[in-house]
Protein backbone atom coordinates (compact mmCIF):
# COMPACT_ATOMS: atom_id res chain seq x y z
CA UNK A 1 0.00 0.00 0.00
CA UNK A 2 1.11 3.62 -0.57
CA UNK A 3 2.35 5.86 1.83
CA UNK A 4 -0.63 8.00 1.84
CA UNK A 5 -2.26 5.04 3.60
CA UNK A 6 0.30 4.22 6.27
CA UNK A 7 0.00 8.20 7.17
CA UNK A 8 -3.50 7.63 7.92
CA UNK A 9 -3.35 4.66 10.28
CA UNK A 10 -0.92 3.91 12.71
CA UNK A 11 1.40 0.78 12.94
CA UNK A 12 -0.06 -0.23 15.93
CA UNK A 13 -3.63 -0.35 14.11
CA UNK A 14 -1.89 -2.52 10.83
CA UNK A 15 -0.32 -4.99 13.38
CA UNK A 16 -3.80 -5.32 15.44
CA UNK A 17 -5.36 -5.94 11.91
CA UNK A 18 -2.46 -8.14 10.31
CA UNK A 19 -1.75 -10.28 13.73
CA UNK A 20 -4.77 -9.92 15.90
CA UNK A 21 -7.64 -10.52 13.09
CA UNK A 22 -6.20 -13.26 11.35
CA UNK A 23 -4.77 -15.19 14.72
CA UNK A 24 -8.42 -14.65 15.95
CA UNK A 25 -9.33 -16.17 12.57
CA UNK A 26 -7.12 -18.79 12.48
CA UNK A 27 -7.88 -20.00 16.26
CA UNK A 28 -11.73 -20.17 15.04
CA UNK A 29 -10.99 -22.25 11.85
CA UNK A 30 -8.75 -24.61 13.94
CA UNK A 31 -11.59 -25.70 16.15
CA UNK A 32 -14.84 -24.93 14.26
CA UNK A 33 -14.72 -28.01 11.56
CA UNK A 34 -13.70 -29.88 14.33
CA UNK A 35 -16.60 -29.08 16.65
CA UNK A 36 -18.78 -28.46 13.93
CA UNK A 37 -18.69 -31.36 11.78
CA UNK A 38 -18.92 -34.04 15.03
CA UNK A 39 -21.95 -31.93 16.53
CA UNK A 40 -23.44 -32.43 13.08
CA UNK A 41 -23.22 -35.83 12.79
CA UNK A 42 -24.18 -36.60 16.48
CA UNK A 43 -27.44 -34.59 16.07
CA UNK A 44 -27.98 -36.15 12.59
CA UNK A 45 -27.95 -39.68 14.20
CA UNK A 46 -30.12 -38.74 17.29
CA UNK A 47 -32.97 -37.20 15.27
CA UNK A 48 -32.88 -40.70 12.96
CA UNK A 49 -33.25 -42.94 16.24
CA UNK A 50 -35.90 -40.60 17.16
CA UNK A 51 -37.77 -41.01 13.56
CA UNK A 52 -37.31 -44.60 14.34
CA UNK A 53 -39.05 -44.32 17.70
CA UNK A 54 -41.69 -42.40 15.47
CA UNK A 55 -42.00 -39.97 12.65
CA UNK A 56 -43.92 -36.90 14.14
CA UNK A 57 -41.83 -36.58 17.13
CA UNK A 58 -38.75 -37.31 14.48
CA UNK A 59 -40.28 -34.20 12.24
CA UNK A 60 -41.09 -31.96 15.24
CA UNK A 61 -37.66 -32.59 16.30
CA UNK A 62 -36.25 -31.71 13.62
CA UNK A 63 -38.52 -28.71 12.73
CA UNK A 64 -37.28 -27.17 16.13
CA UNK A 65 -33.37 -27.81 15.14
CA UNK A 66 -33.86 -25.94 12.05
CA UNK A 67 -35.52 -23.14 13.64
CA UNK A 68 -32.51 -22.90 15.84
CA UNK A 69 -30.34 -22.60 13.44
CA UNK A 70 -32.53 -19.81 11.97
CA UNK A 71 -32.37 -17.76 15.08
CA UNK A 72 -29.26 -18.44 15.72
CA UNK A 73 -28.28 -16.98 11.97
CA UNK A 74 -30.30 -14.31 12.42
CA UNK A 75 -28.51 -12.92 16.19
CA UNK A 76 -25.31 -12.79 13.55
CA UNK A 77 -26.74 -9.98 11.69
CA UNK A 78 -27.28 -7.78 15.24
CA UNK A 79 -23.77 -9.20 16.81
CA UNK A 80 -21.37 -8.62 13.79
CA UNK A 81 -21.68 -4.81 13.89
CA UNK A 82 -20.64 -5.00 17.62
CA UNK A 83 -18.09 -7.08 17.26
CA UNK A 84 -16.45 -5.68 14.72
CA UNK A 85 -16.17 -1.98 16.54
CA UNK A 86 -14.98 -4.14 19.63
CA UNK A 87 -11.94 -5.00 17.34
CA UNK A 88 -11.75 -1.32 15.69
CA UNK A 89 -11.23 -0.07 19.55
CA UNK A 90 -8.46 -2.57 20.08
CA UNK A 91 -6.60 -1.31 17.07
CA UNK A 92 -7.02 1.80 18.15
CA UNK A 93 -5.67 1.50 21.77
CA UNK A 94 -2.62 -0.63 20.05
CA UNK A 95 -1.86 2.17 17.80
CA UNK A 96 -2.19 4.74 20.82
CA UNK A 97 0.01 2.48 22.77
CA UNK A 98 2.87 2.16 19.87
CA UNK A 99 3.15 5.95 19.25
CA UNK A 100 3.26 6.86 23.25
CA UNK A 101 5.89 4.24 23.53
CA UNK A 102 7.58 5.33 20.77
CA UNK A 103 7.44 9.34 21.50
CA UNK A 104 8.64 8.12 25.36
CA UNK A 105 11.86 10.17 25.87
CA UNK A 106 9.82 13.24 24.62
CA UNK A 107 6.69 12.55 26.60
CA UNK A 108 9.14 12.62 29.39
CA UNK A 109 11.58 15.43 28.64
CA UNK A 110 8.55 17.89 28.13
CA UNK A 111 6.67 16.60 30.89
CA UNK A 112 3.33 14.90 29.19
CA UNK A 113 3.22 12.15 31.61
CA UNK A 114 -0.05 13.12 32.90
CA UNK A 115 -1.50 13.96 30.04
CA UNK A 116 -0.67 10.75 28.40
CA UNK A 117 -1.86 8.40 31.00
CA UNK A 118 -5.32 10.35 30.59
CA UNK A 119 -5.32 9.96 27.00
CA UNK A 120 -4.81 6.19 27.89
CA UNK A 121 -7.73 6.34 30.07
CA UNK A 122 -9.76 8.03 27.54
CA UNK A 123 -8.98 5.51 24.71
CA UNK A 124 -8.98 2.63 27.27
CA UNK A 125 -12.79 3.36 28.48
CA UNK A 126 -13.25 3.65 24.77
CA UNK A 127 -12.28 0.01 24.48
CA UNK A 128 -14.01 -1.25 27.94
CA UNK A 129 -17.74 0.18 26.67
CA UNK A 130 -17.31 -1.48 23.18
CA UNK A 131 -15.99 -4.58 25.53
CA UNK A 132 -18.89 -4.83 27.69
CA UNK A 133 -21.33 -4.20 24.37
CA UNK A 134 -20.16 -7.23 23.29
CA UNK A 135 -20.19 -9.07 26.29
CA UNK A 136 -23.62 -8.26 27.01
CA UNK A 137 -24.74 -9.62 23.32
CA UNK A 138 -22.55 -12.81 24.36
CA UNK A 139 -24.60 -13.61 27.23
CA UNK A 140 -27.83 -12.41 25.18
CA UNK A 141 -26.73 -15.35 22.58
CA UNK A 142 -26.08 -17.77 25.73
CA UNK A 143 -29.73 -16.74 26.78
CA UNK A 144 -31.35 -16.79 23.52
CA UNK A 145 -29.67 -20.62 23.56
CA UNK A 146 -31.05 -21.66 26.84
CA UNK A 147 -34.27 -20.60 25.71
CA UNK A 148 -34.14 -22.62 23.15
CA UNK A 149 -33.60 -25.70 24.79
CA UNK A 150 -36.02 -25.08 27.25
CA UNK A 151 -39.01 -25.09 24.38
CA UNK A 152 -37.27 -28.15 22.81
CA UNK A 153 -37.89 -29.52 26.17
CA UNK A 154 -41.24 -28.78 25.97
CA UNK A 155 -41.86 -29.70 23.02
CA UNK A 156 -40.78 -33.27 23.19
CA UNK A 157 -42.22 -33.66 26.52
CA UNK A 158 -45.90 -32.52 25.09
CA UNK A 159 -45.45 -34.52 22.29
CA UNK A 160 -44.39 -37.78 24.57
CA UNK A 161 -47.61 -36.82 27.20
CA UNK A 162 -50.01 -36.75 23.83
CA UNK A 163 -49.12 -39.78 22.37
CA UNK A 164 -48.92 -41.75 25.80
CA UNK A 165 -52.27 -40.69 25.94
CA UNK A 166 -53.71 -41.48 22.86
CA UNK A 167 -51.94 -45.51 23.21
CA UNK A 168 -49.01 -45.10 20.80
CA UNK A 169 -46.14 -44.27 23.44
CA UNK A 170 -45.76 -46.30 26.55
CA UNK A 171 -43.98 -43.89 29.90
CA UNK A 172 -40.44 -45.55 28.48
CA UNK A 173 -41.14 -44.68 24.89
CA UNK A 174 -41.89 -41.20 26.82
CA UNK A 175 -38.58 -40.89 28.99
CA UNK A 176 -36.53 -42.19 25.69
CA UNK A 177 -37.76 -39.33 23.76
CA UNK A 178 -37.10 -36.91 26.54
CA UNK A 179 -33.36 -38.82 26.60
CA UNK A 180 -32.69 -37.85 23.02
CA UNK A 181 -34.53 -34.38 23.10
CA UNK A 182 -31.57 -33.79 26.01
CA UNK A 183 -29.07 -34.90 23.75
CA UNK A 184 -29.55 -32.59 21.29
CA UNK A 185 -28.87 -30.11 23.63
CA UNK A 186 -24.95 -30.73 23.25
CA UNK A 187 -24.50 -30.45 19.81
CA UNK A 188 -26.99 -28.05 19.27
CA UNK A 189 -24.99 -25.96 22.21
CA UNK A 190 -21.46 -26.60 20.39
CA UNK A 191 -22.69 -25.66 17.07
CA UNK A 192 -24.61 -22.35 18.86
CA UNK A 193 -21.43 -21.59 20.39
CA UNK A 194 -19.65 -21.87 17.22
CA UNK A 195 -22.01 -19.97 15.73
CA UNK A 196 -21.09 -17.24 18.33
CA UNK A 197 -17.51 -17.30 17.89
CA UNK A 198 -18.21 -17.43 14.06
CA UNK A 199 -20.06 -14.29 14.49
CA UNK A 200 -16.47 -13.02 16.32
CA UNK A 201 -14.76 -13.97 13.64
CA UNK A 202 -16.82 -12.68 10.88
CA UNK A 203 -15.99 -9.21 12.14
CA UNK A 204 -12.34 -10.14 12.16
CA UNK A 205 -12.65 -11.27 8.39
CA UNK A 206 -14.71 -8.45 7.42
CA UNK A 207 -11.79 -5.83 8.54
CA UNK A 208 -9.31 -8.38 6.54
CA UNK A 209 -11.62 -8.27 3.54
CA UNK A 210 -11.63 -4.15 4.02
CA UNK A 211 -7.61 -4.14 3.80
CA UNK A 212 -7.60 -6.44 1.42
CA UNK A 213 -10.10 -4.59 -1.03
CA UNK A 214 -8.05 -1.17 -0.53
CA UNK A 215 -5.76 -0.85 -3.90
CA UNK A 216 -2.63 1.17 -3.70
CA UNK A 217 -3.70 4.78 -5.47
CA UNK A 218 0.82 4.41 -6.94
CA UNK A 219 0.05 2.49 -9.87
CA UNK A 220 3.15 0.25 -11.10
CA UNK A 221 4.54 1.52 -14.44
CA UNK A 222 5.63 -0.92 -17.15
CA UNK A 223 9.19 0.51 -18.35
CA UNK A 224 12.62 -0.05 -17.05
CA UNK A 225 14.51 3.23 -16.24
CA UNK A 226 16.36 3.82 -19.98
CA UNK A 227 18.66 6.76 -18.61
CA UNK A 228 22.23 6.60 -18.27
CA UNK A 229 23.96 5.89 -14.81
CA UNK A 230 23.80 9.33 -14.08
CA UNK A 231 19.93 10.90 -13.88
CA UNK A 232 18.72 13.92 -15.45
CA UNK A 233 15.37 15.13 -14.04
CA UNK A 234 13.04 17.30 -14.29
CA UNK A 235 9.70 18.88 -13.07
CA UNK A 236 7.60 20.59 -15.26
CA UNK A 237 4.51 22.38 -13.69
CA UNK A 238 3.66 20.60 -10.80
CA UNK A 239 1.17 20.86 -8.22
CA UNK A 240 0.68 18.72 -5.28
CA UNK A 241 -1.57 18.20 -2.15
CA UNK A 242 -1.29 15.28 0.68
CA UNK A 243 -4.65 16.59 1.46
CA UNK A 244 -7.34 17.92 -0.83
CA UNK A 245 -7.67 21.96 -0.45
CA UNK A 246 -4.27 22.14 1.00
CA UNK A 247 -1.48 22.49 -1.87
CA UNK A 248 1.63 21.75 -0.75
CA UNK A 249 3.57 22.24 -4.12
CA UNK A 250 2.03 24.77 -6.47
CA UNK A 251 3.62 25.21 -10.07
CA UNK A 252 7.06 23.81 -9.80
CA UNK A 253 9.02 23.89 -12.12
CA UNK A 254 13.26 23.30 -12.73
CA UNK A 255 15.20 20.86 -14.27
CA UNK A 256 18.53 19.01 -13.55
CA UNK A 257 21.37 17.31 -16.06
CA UNK A 258 22.94 14.35 -15.65
CA UNK A 259 25.44 14.30 -13.19
CA UNK A 260 24.62 17.97 -11.71
CA UNK A 261 24.55 18.63 -7.94
CA UNK A 262 21.17 20.56 -7.01
CA UNK A 263 21.04 22.77 -3.55
CA UNK A 264 17.78 23.03 -2.30
CA UNK A 265 16.94 25.25 0.36
CA UNK A 266 13.63 26.88 1.52
CA UNK A 267 11.53 27.43 4.88
CA UNK A 268 10.71 24.37 7.37
CA UNK A 269 7.28 23.47 5.69
CA UNK A 270 8.41 25.03 1.93
CA UNK A 271 7.94 21.29 0.38
CA UNK A 272 11.82 20.41 0.26
CA UNK A 273 11.32 16.48 1.64
CA UNK A 274 7.91 16.24 -0.77
CA UNK A 275 10.27 16.90 -3.58
CA UNK A 276 12.56 13.68 -2.44
CA UNK A 277 8.87 11.63 -1.49
CA UNK A 278 7.79 12.48 -5.31
CA UNK A 279 11.41 11.44 -6.68
CA UNK A 280 10.74 7.96 -5.32
CA UNK A 281 7.12 8.02 -6.65
CA UNK A 282 5.72 7.36 -2.82
CA UNK A 283 2.79 9.99 -4.06
CA UNK A 284 1.65 10.82 -7.22
CA UNK A 285 1.22 13.83 -8.49
CA UNK A 286 -2.30 16.10 -9.11
CA UNK A 287 -0.85 18.33 -12.07
CA UNK A 288 2.22 18.31 -14.26
CA UNK A 289 4.47 16.31 -14.96
CA UNK A 290 7.64 15.07 -13.53
CA UNK A 291 10.26 13.10 -15.83
CA UNK A 292 13.28 10.96 -15.29
CA UNK A 293 15.68 11.42 -18.38
CA UNK A 294 13.07 11.53 -21.17
CA UNK A 295 10.49 9.16 -19.49
CA UNK A 296 7.60 10.10 -17.59
CA UNK A 297 7.97 8.67 -13.79
CA UNK A 298 4.34 7.55 -13.90
CA UNK A 299 5.92 4.86 -16.68
CA UNK A 300 8.62 3.55 -14.42
CA UNK A 301 8.85 0.38 -12.64
CA UNK A 302 8.41 1.12 -8.96
CA UNK A 303 11.17 -1.31 -8.16
CA UNK A 304 13.59 -0.33 -11.09
CA UNK A 305 13.17 3.65 -10.23
CA UNK A 306 13.96 3.05 -6.58
CA UNK A 307 16.93 1.18 -7.19
CA UNK A 308 18.46 3.90 -9.10
CA UNK A 309 17.76 6.60 -6.29
CA UNK A 310 19.49 6.81 -3.04
CA UNK A 311 18.36 8.41 0.15
CA UNK A 312 20.42 10.25 3.20
CA UNK A 313 18.41 11.51 5.80
CA UNK A 314 19.01 12.99 9.44
CA UNK A 315 17.05 10.48 10.67
CA UNK A 316 18.40 6.80 10.31
CA UNK A 317 16.61 3.56 10.73
CA UNK A 318 18.33 0.75 12.00
CA UNK A 319 16.75 -2.83 12.66
CA UNK A 320 17.55 -5.34 15.01
CA UNK A 321 19.49 -7.51 12.90
CA UNK A 322 23.32 -7.55 12.13
CA UNK A 323 25.63 -4.88 10.73
CA UNK A 324 25.56 -6.79 7.22
CA UNK A 325 21.93 -7.05 7.46
CA UNK A 326 21.49 -3.12 8.05
CA UNK A 327 23.98 -2.10 5.64
CA UNK A 328 22.25 -4.27 2.74
CA UNK A 329 19.21 -4.18 3.75
CA UNK A 330 18.93 -7.55 3.61
CA UNK A 331 20.54 -8.54 0.06
CA UNK A 332 21.93 -11.60 -0.02
CA UNK A 333 24.42 -10.67 -3.03
CA UNK A 334 26.63 -8.24 -1.31
CA UNK A 335 30.11 -9.20 -0.39
CA UNK A 336 31.60 -8.88 2.38
CA UNK A 337 34.38 -7.23 1.00
CA UNK A 338 32.80 -4.73 -0.45
CA UNK A 339 31.00 -4.09 2.55
CA UNK A 340 34.37 -3.77 4.67
CA UNK A 341 35.95 -1.48 1.89
CA UNK A 342 33.50 0.93 2.23
CA UNK A 343 33.37 1.36 6.16
CA UNK A 344 37.13 2.06 5.76
CA UNK A 345 36.45 4.55 3.33
CA UNK A 346 33.81 6.12 5.47
CA UNK A 347 36.17 6.04 8.53
CA UNK A 348 34.68 3.60 10.32
CA UNK A 349 37.44 0.70 9.99
CA UNK A 350 38.40 1.20 14.08
CA UNK A 351 34.42 1.31 14.37
CA UNK A 352 34.57 -2.25 12.60
CA UNK A 353 37.51 -3.49 13.76
CA UNK A 354 35.89 -3.02 17.45
CA UNK A 355 32.64 -5.57 16.76
CA UNK A 356 33.54 -9.21 18.08
CA UNK A 357 30.95 -10.62 16.00
CA UNK A 358 32.72 -8.27 12.57
CA UNK A 359 29.70 -8.18 10.42
CA UNK A 360 27.39 -10.82 12.05
CA UNK A 361 27.60 -8.09 15.24
CA UNK A 362 23.79 -7.29 16.40
CA UNK A 363 22.79 -3.85 15.95
CA UNK A 364 19.65 -2.68 18.26
CA UNK A 365 18.29 0.94 17.65
CA UNK A 366 19.62 3.34 19.87
CA UNK A 367 23.32 1.85 20.14
CA UNK A 368 24.87 4.01 17.51
CA UNK A 369 25.96 7.64 18.38
CA UNK A 370 23.87 9.53 15.68
CA UNK A 371 27.20 10.59 13.64
CA UNK A 372 27.81 6.69 13.65
CA UNK A 373 24.41 5.69 12.36
CA UNK A 374 24.62 8.46 9.54
CA UNK A 375 27.65 7.11 8.44
CA UNK A 376 26.12 3.47 7.86
CA UNK A 377 23.11 5.78 6.22
CA UNK A 378 26.32 6.94 4.00
CA UNK A 379 27.48 2.83 3.03
CA UNK A 380 24.18 1.88 2.85
CA UNK A 381 23.94 4.68 -0.87
CA UNK A 382 27.61 3.41 -1.13
CA UNK A 383 25.92 -0.18 -1.43
CA UNK A 384 23.24 0.94 -3.51
CA UNK A 385 24.92 3.12 -5.98
CA UNK A 386 22.31 4.61 -7.57
CA UNK A 387 22.45 7.07 -10.33
CA UNK A 388 20.65 9.85 -8.30
CA UNK A 389 21.60 10.43 -4.60
CA UNK A 390 19.34 12.69 -2.38
CA UNK A 391 21.03 14.54 0.67
CA UNK A 392 18.89 15.58 3.55
CA UNK A 393 22.37 17.67 5.06
CA UNK A 394 23.06 14.33 7.07
CA UNK A 395 26.73 16.53 7.99
CA UNK A 396 24.45 19.14 10.03
CA UNK A 397 24.01 16.19 13.08
CA UNK A 398 28.10 15.08 12.97
CA UNK A 399 30.62 16.54 15.02
CA UNK A 400 33.41 18.41 12.92
CA UNK A 401 36.04 15.31 13.21
CA UNK A 402 33.40 13.24 12.27
CA UNK A 403 31.92 15.40 9.27
CA UNK A 404 35.69 16.14 7.90
CA UNK A 405 35.87 12.09 7.55
CA UNK A 406 32.94 12.01 5.55
CA UNK A 407 33.27 15.09 3.47
CA UNK A 408 35.73 13.11 0.80
CA UNK A 409 33.19 10.37 0.95
CA UNK A 410 30.26 12.65 0.11
CA UNK A 411 32.41 14.34 -2.84
CA UNK A 412 33.38 10.96 -4.48
CA UNK A 413 29.35 9.63 -4.17
CA UNK A 414 28.38 12.65 -6.06
CA UNK A 415 31.10 12.29 -8.65
CA UNK A 416 29.15 10.71 -12.12
CA UNK A 417 26.10 11.01 -10.11
CA UNK A 418 23.16 13.46 -10.33
CA UNK A 419 22.50 15.19 -6.23
CA UNK A 420 20.38 16.63 -4.54
CA UNK A 421 21.14 18.18 -1.30
CA UNK A 422 18.37 19.45 0.74
CA UNK A 423 20.31 22.35 2.33
CA UNK A 424 20.64 23.96 6.06
CA UNK A 425 23.92 25.42 5.79
CA UNK A 426 25.95 27.38 3.66
CA UNK A 427 28.51 25.43 3.90
CA UNK A 428 26.86 22.74 1.89
CA UNK A 429 25.56 24.28 -1.11
CA UNK A 430 29.18 25.68 -1.92
CA UNK A 431 29.69 22.39 -4.06
CA UNK A 432 26.30 22.59 -5.78
CA UNK A 433 25.96 23.52 -9.71
CA UNK A 434 22.20 25.14 -9.18
CA UNK A 435 20.08 26.58 -6.53
CA UNK A 436 16.27 25.87 -6.09
CA UNK A 437 14.70 28.24 -3.25
CA UNK A 438 11.09 27.04 -2.49
CA UNK A 439 8.59 29.26 -0.57
CA UNK A 440 5.24 28.16 0.26
CA UNK A 441 5.05 25.52 -1.77
CA UNK A 442 6.68 28.11 -4.46
CA UNK A 443 9.84 28.03 -6.38
CA UNK A 444 11.11 31.48 -5.32
CA UNK A 445 14.00 31.64 -7.21
CA UNK A 446 16.38 28.46 -9.40
CA UNK A 447 19.30 28.72 -11.65
CA UNK A 448 22.90 28.03 -11.60
CA UNK A 449 24.61 29.19 -8.54
CA UNK A 450 27.35 31.03 -9.58
CA UNK A 451 24.82 32.94 -11.70
CA UNK A 452 23.14 33.67 -8.25
CA UNK A 453 26.05 34.38 -6.56
CA UNK A 454 27.18 37.60 -9.03
CA UNK A 455 23.41 38.86 -9.04
CA UNK A 456 23.33 40.89 -6.06
CA UNK A 457 19.58 41.18 -6.45
CA UNK A 458 18.99 37.39 -6.15
CA UNK A 459 17.36 35.77 -2.86
CA UNK A 460 20.29 33.50 -2.81
CA UNK A 461 23.15 36.75 -2.81
CA UNK A 462 21.04 38.15 -0.42
CA UNK A 463 21.05 35.00 1.57
CA UNK A 464 24.97 34.73 1.60
CA UNK A 465 25.21 37.97 3.43
CA UNK A 466 22.62 37.61 5.78
CA UNK A 467 22.67 34.23 6.71
CA UNK A 468 20.50 31.10 6.21
CA UNK A 469 18.48 32.25 8.86
CA UNK A 470 16.64 34.57 7.28
CA UNK A 471 15.12 31.75 5.39
CA UNK A 472 14.87 28.89 7.38
CA UNK A 473 13.67 30.71 10.59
Amino acid sequence: LDMGFHHAHTPGEMIERVDGDTTALSNFFSQFVIHVIGSSFFLLGVLILVFREDWRVGAALTAFSILAFIVFNLTRNIAVPIYTAERESYARLYGFIEERLLGLEDIRTNGAGDYTVNRFYGVNNGVFARVKKSEIMSEGLRAITGIMFALGYALAMGMGIWLYREGTFTIGAVFLIFHYTSMLREPLFQISQQINDLQRATAGLKRIEELHRIQTSIRDGNEKLSAGYSLGIAFENVHFAYNPGDPVLQNISFSLDPGKTLGLLGRTGSGKTTITRLLFRFYDIQRGQIRIGDQNIRDILLDDLRQHVGLVTQDVQLFNASVRDNLTLFKPDVSDKKIVAILDELGLGAWYASLSGGLDTELVSGSLSAGEAQLLAFARVFLKDPGLVILDEPSSRLDPATEQNINFAVERLLQNRTGIIIAHRLETVERVDNILILDDGQVREFGLRKDLVADSNSQFSRLLNTGLKELIA
